[in-house]
């Protein structure tokens, strides 16, 4: 696996997990029934969603977002990460330089994750962050082709 290339395509969401058993507020906030996409082109570009399954629906104007309270447009914000931008694999990692970001502070730097294909086929990131409290704390998302 030297390329992005070589795991070009669709990618649907199939698990997710981490070497932390006490992250359960991390795994509560896209819920036990997350739904995920992520989308590498042979070119290098990457575009990955995660979200949880059950997000409520906004009150207002379904066609617009801004008269929802700041609450509700708050945990909707809350329950949706999304990243996209040129991509690259160097030392086993996917790295993306974000271009475009639910977070506005992701955009301009880079997102890396370490890769990993398992043998069923799934494709497996995982992501070591240190924590504010000094805790460092690794969390994967497998995802299987479409």
């Amino acid at each position: 696996m030297n390329s992005t290339e070589n795991i070009a395509g669709t990618w649907l969401l199939q698990a997710r997990g981490t070497d932390d058993e006490h992250q359960s507020e991390l795994f509560e906030r896209y819920g036990k029934n997350s739904r995920g996409i992520l989308t590498i082109t042979p070119d290098g570009w990457l575009n990955a969603v995660v979200c949880r399954g059950d997000r409520a629906a906004l009150p207002g104007n379904p066609a617009w977002h801004s008269d929802a309270p700041d609450a509700d447009r708050l945990a909707a914000f809350d329950s949706y990460v999304s990243y996209a931008g040129r991509c690259r694999i160097e030392n086993g990692q996917l790295i993306t330089n974000v271009e475009f970001a639910l977070n506005p502070n992701w955009v301009g730097g880079e997102q890396v994750r370490d890769i990993e294909l398992l043998p069923d086929g799934s494709l497996r990131l995982n992501v070591t962050r240190h924590w504010a409290n000094g805790k460092k704390v690794s969390v994967w998302v497998d995802w299987r082709r479409t």
